[in-house]
């Protein structure tokens, strides 16, 4: 399937629809994690990019169908998913630990989904759980944006780099998600120490 659609990108220039097209592959990615969305976006931004569509217009389609879709994610976490919160989850754990959970992406939720899309494999998840904690849209819409914004202009600027070159996306997206867990992990190093020194010297 995929060779198919990068044998038909070499062999026709980009329409009117290659715009739509990667907010619907963006919408995609973030409502259906599985779909390796991230990867096809950058090639059809690549192609898209070679026909005369803007960086910028790639993000703006690429961060409409994210956000569109992480209202989606959102409004499913506040309704059924709240239910399931509090009725399953808490017969499963101690309602103490739920709450508090609960309690902890209310409180820092709007910088957890600044850098949401940032954090592979939770990123949709994320949304959901901000939603069925209770967050206020108007707190998480900000946020949501300004992630989706930061993740796609990346990947248009990786995009308009690469071209429609599959293999060189994968191998970008591979070595950009390993850094990431790198970095990730450094910070909750860095977080984990300066706590544990700060209840030291409360001591």
């Amino acid at each position: 399937m995929i060779e198919g659609i990068l044998e038909y990108l070499a062999n026709n220039p980009p329409g009117a629809w290659a715009g739509p097209l990667l907010g619907v592959i963006a919408f995609g990615e973030t409502l259906f994690p599985p779909i390796p969305g991230d990867i096809i976006f950058i090639v059809m931004s690549g192609w898209a990019v070679s026909g005369g569509l803007t960086i910028i217009m790639a993000t703006i389609y690429g961060v409409t169908g994210c956000f569109l879709a992480s209202c989606v994610l959102f409004y499913v976490g506040y309704k059924p998913g709240r239910q399931f919160v509090e009725g399953w989850l808490k017969r499963k754990v101690e309602p103490e630990r739920v709450d508090r959970a609960k309690s902890l992406i209310a409180d820092r939720g709007p910088l957890i989904l600044a850098v949401s899309r940032f954090i592979p494999g939770v990123r949709s998840l994320l949304v959901f759980m901000a939603g069925s904690s209770g967050m206020r849209f108007a707190l998480a819409a900000i946020p949501l944006a300004f992630s989706a914004a930061a993740w796609y202009l990346l990947l248009s600027i990786a995009g308009s780099i690469f071209g429609s070159n599959i293999q060189t996306a994968e191998g970008f997206m591979k070595h950009f998600e390993i850094w990431l867990w790198i970095i990730l992990a450094v910070v909750f190093l860095i977080l984990l120490v300066t706590r544990i020194r700060m209840r030291k010297e409360r001591r």
